[in-house]
């Protein structure tokens, strides 16, 4: 193996964990399809889960939110009694603190809350990782990561700094969490640099800034800005929906294909290469074992800076997005 497929399976965060450039998302559902959004379908993990183990994939991002940690940990349990897997071989990424779900989707409050409706915001973050850890069979994930910076509707206090404490006691709560040994390393989700600002003048301790923030990126969707950052923070950025959940028919853009068809590659193999050489971190997802194979074969070539360009000239006008814009909260 050459040094740049070696440098490009995994980055190290700033706490010194060692985290893979892939890992294999766990949320399922018809979110960007020709049918109206129906919520969360679990069920589909059982399969999918499974295949991504065979295919060799070590690192699944999961999240409260999702309902399938339960199935993960149970497949995950099954490769441990056997002896196939263990621990140290996995790394494991949930999310928690989900605001409150809009009414068509299929999870209730006690997955996904809002801070201003939560008695004791610290307390049911510490509730919802027992939970998470119970469902999951293990003793501590290697990344927790909190899920968005605050609720998609206006909170209800009559504080309107309310959203940036409650961040801040989350955040808090998730620290000492990692202090405690439930998470390796900590860091969030959709966060603007608005939301990344105050959360680390709020909380200054450098010990305890993100190591990751996990947003909606691909060639479609772009933001500079918070990637630079980000990178000046020294905060990994993770590529959620790398692909546009398969929206926009972005994988056949003549662009993509052009570059692919070069590189004797799929557009969806192009697409992850732009992001790691990016210097990010991605969740590909899929059902088919022939994709989960290709999506790992990544490490064999290297886009040009021309070629590089040209995607990301991609993602050059507005942002067309498959899940809500962070901006729009508070």
């Amino acid at each position: 193996m050459n040094d740049m497929a070696k440098s490009a399976r995994a980055v190290t965060l700033h706490n010194g964990v060692t985290m893979p450039t892939l890992a294999f998302g766990c949320a399922f559902g018809d979110w960007v399809g020709s049918t109206e959004f129906q919520g969360f379908l679990p069920e589909q993990a059982w399969r999918a889960v499974s295949l991504a183990l065979d295919s060799g994939y070590r690192a699944f991002d999961g999240a409260r939110a999702y309902g399938t940690e339960r199935i993960v940990g149970a497949l995950l349990g099954q490769r441990f009694a056997s002896g196939e897997l263990t621990r140290d071989e996995l790394f494991i990424t949930t999310k928690l603190a989900h605001p409150a779900a809009p009414p068509h989707v299929n999870i209730s409050h006690r997955r996904t809350w809002d801070a201003d409706k939560v008695e004791d915001i610290a307390q049911k973050v510490r509730d919802d990782m027992v939970d998470t850890l119970d469902d999951l069979g293990l003793g501590y994930v290697d990344l927790l990561l909190m899920h968005w910076p605050g609720g998609f509707e206006q909170h209800s206090s009559s504080d309107p700094d309310f959203p940036r404490k409650a961040r801040a006691t989350i955040w808090r709560a998730f620290c000492g969490l990692a202090d405690k040994g439930a998470a390796r390393a900590i860091g969030v989700s959709n966060f603007t640099i608005t939301h990344l600002r105050q959360l680390m003048e709020d909380i200054p301790d450098p010990e305890c800034r993100p190591t990751v923030n996990q947003v909606e990126i691909h060639p479609y969707c772009r933001d500079p800005e918070l990637e630079a950052f980000c990178r000046d923070q020294g905060i990994v950025v993770t590529a959620y929906a790398p692909f546009a959940s398969g929206a926009f028919g972005m994988l056949q853009d003549p662009a993509l294909a052009n570059i692919a068809e070069r590189h004797g590659k799929t557009p969806g193999q192009v697409v992850l290469r732009w992001h790691v050489q990016s210097g990010r971190t991605a969740l590909p997802k899929t059902s088919k074992a022939m994709r989960m194979a290709e999506n790992r074969d990544i490490y064999d070539f290297e886009l040009s800076d021309d070629e590089m360009r040209t995607i990301d000239a991609l993602g050059a006008g507005e942002a067309r997005r498959t899940c809500p814009d962070p901006s729009t909260v508070a």
